[in-house]
């Protein structure tokens, strides 16, 4: 969908690839660098129909909020990979602690090897709450919750959750 028709269908949108405040303590992250080695968008996505040129979603964005108890992080699916967010966010709010993670988490096609990395980041990053959502696969989900069984939820369509 190009430009012109999210205009057409939504009306005022601001196109950004920065971080930006949207609302009081909501704010979105713009383009996520890439600085982890073990991540990738998690599959063959393209940008044509010809399925030639790789798409890197350089707009894969994440929203985030300060709660009374540390940063809370909602995600789309993913695509620069959860720690890239998660590291960005943290370099954003200048190293605030990340109370929850919430949402699609891309993993369903991730090797061993790239599960091992992200559960030795999150064991770092120490999320109060981790709630994976569509994206995240079942194989994931279940090694998330082996590694981090009593800050697991499911998150999914529907899910509520109040923080302050």
């Amino acid at each position: 969908m190009n430009e012109k028709s999210v205009r057409k269908l939504a009306g005022d949108v601001i196109f950004t690839n920065k971080p930006t405040q949207i609302a009081d303590r909501l704010f979105i992250t713009g383009e996520i660098p890439r600085v982890t080695e073990f991540e990738d968008t998690g599959g063959p996505f393209f940008v044509d129909e010809e399925c030639i040129k790789c798409d890197p979603f350089l707009d894969d964005q994440a929203l985030f909020f300060e709660s009374s108890r540390g940063i809370v992080v909602l995600l789309g699916c993913a695509h620069a990979g959860v720690i890239n967010t998660l590291l960005y966010i943290q370099q954003l709010t200048h190293g605030k602690p990340i109370h929850a993670v919430m949402g699609g988490i891309h993993l369903l096609s991730a090797s061993r090897k790239r599960m091992d990395n992200t559960i030795e980041y999150l064991v770092r990053i120490n999320p109060d709450l981790l709630g994976s959502a569509h994206c995240t696969g079942s194989a994931a989900t279940a090694l998330l919750w082996e590694g981090f069984s009593q800050k697991c939820f499911l998150c999914h369509a529907g899910t509520s959750i109040e923080f302050d």
